[in-house]
């Protein structure tokens, strides 16, 4: 094959593959037949013709970001670092179907911290806000990333390469996969059969509903394949199950849900595997509000006020605290947020004999310890209050 086509082939290749799998989608259910398929439109209203413009411009950009990647790292040294294997003979034939789907649950788990990390706001209006135009989406935004977003969704490649041993056919299959599922998450039509709804995929797998509530309401809901992430870390719309019973209600003419007194044993299985895998960032424990006591004796009332945690001392160690006090309760803790079950951080704590303020994080140890830790000009400390109450 002549050099300088090889070049050029993983931009035709993607561009083939956009249209090919974003356009036909796009064209039954937008243009030839939208009103056979009405009840399946998850938002009433439809995007506008610019809309569908400003995302097919966007996407252009999307696959020449990814075709440079592929060519990094396929056509440079990075190549001899990767796991990518030739001959389908070095692995098990079985192989090639569980790299496909370990190579899923990698871009699920980087998709999801990707993307909760790209709504922070000093973030979101320089990276994702691109994709955000999209509040009703189609098939066209599956690929409509601004250039900084584009270049982290490209990221995704030389992770799984560098992890997972794969073959050519692997990585064909994941890709076409992959975007499969894209178009089917932004298609704005609820697709999926009845049978989906009583059987253990529903409580694992993503819909088209999900994601599209997720650019219906720009939070929650950041799982790209699977709902996993986001229950583990609470982050699931809580409407999410009554809106996709109410759009197969309609589709369907009666409540799908067919309820079982059997529990599933893969589910148990899944989300029990899952679950060990994540224990390291996610525990049981979900609030520290409460009575603590410090390592002088001093109580501290925990409480939450507007989603953020604050802290007042309620009884005092000694009377020279006591008269400290100047007649008012000191609030010792303020505007600590809530970053997962068991870190609380970005406030600040108040040292009553010190006279200062640092700022500080909050770890909740296990249900009777509460780790702080304070930083002052520079000089960093740490101590344990126990809960009492």
């Amino acid at each position: 094959m002549d050099n300088t086509i090889q070049y050029f082939l993983p931009i035709i290749a993607n561009v083939v593959r956009y249209f090919l799998f974003a356009g036909v989608p796009f064209l039954i259910f937008y243009y030839l037949y939208p009103e056979k398929f009405s009840k399946n439109k998850i938002q009433a209203r439809f995007a506008k013709r610019k809309d569908f413009i400003r995302e097919i411009r966007h996407s252009m950009q999307t696959i020449l970001i990814f075709a440079a990647v592929a060519l990094l790292i396929m056509k440079s040294p990075l190549r001899d670092y990767t796991m990518f294997y030739e001959n389908v003979s070095d692995y098990s034939i079985l192989w090639i179907p569980l790299s496909v789907l370990l190579a899923l649950i990698v871009h699920d788990t980087y998709f999801y911290w990707m993307h909760r990390i790209v709504h922070h706001p000093t973030l979101f209006k320089h990276v994702h806000l691109e994709h955000h135009k999209s509040v009703n989406p189609s098939p066209w935004t599956s690929y409509s990333f601004d250039f900084i977003e584009g270049c982290l969704e490209a990221m995704i490649a030389p992770i799984i390469l560098f992890l997972i041993p794969m073959h050519f056919l692997s990585l064909i299959i994941f890709t076409f996969l992959a975007f499969s599922i894209n178009v089917y998450g932004h298609l704005g039509y609820e697709v999926i059969p009845k049978w989906f709804r009583s059987s253990f995929l529903f409580e694992i797998v993503n819909t088209s509903t999900h994601h599209n509530m997720h650019h219906e309401k720009f939070k929650e809901n950041y799982g790209l394949y699977f709902r996993v992430w986001d229950r583990l870390m609470k982050t699931e719309h809580p409407d999410y199950v009554k809106r996709f019973d109410a759009i197969q209600n309609r589709r369907f003419g009666e409540n799908p849900i067919l309820k079982s007194n059997k529990t599933n044993l893969i589910t148990i299985l899944v989300i029990g595997f899952v679950s060990v895998l994540s224990f390291s960032f996610t525990k049981t424990h979900t609030t520290i509000e409460g009575q603590w006591k410090d390592a002088d004796g001093a109580i501290i009332q925990i409480y939450e006020k507007g989603g953020l945690c604050f802290g007042k001392i309620i009884k005092f160690l000694s009377a020279e605290d006591e008269e400290k006090r100047v007649g008012r309760t000191p609030i010792v803790l303020k505007n600590f947020k809530k970053k997962n079950d068991t870190e609380f951080c970005c406030g600040t704590m108040y040292q009553i004999r010190e006279k200062r303020t640092v700022s500080g994080t909050l770890t909740l140890l296990d249900k009777n310890t509460l780790l702080l830790k304070g930083t002052y000009r520079g000089f960093s400390g740490s101590k344990k209050w126990i809960k009492i109450k």
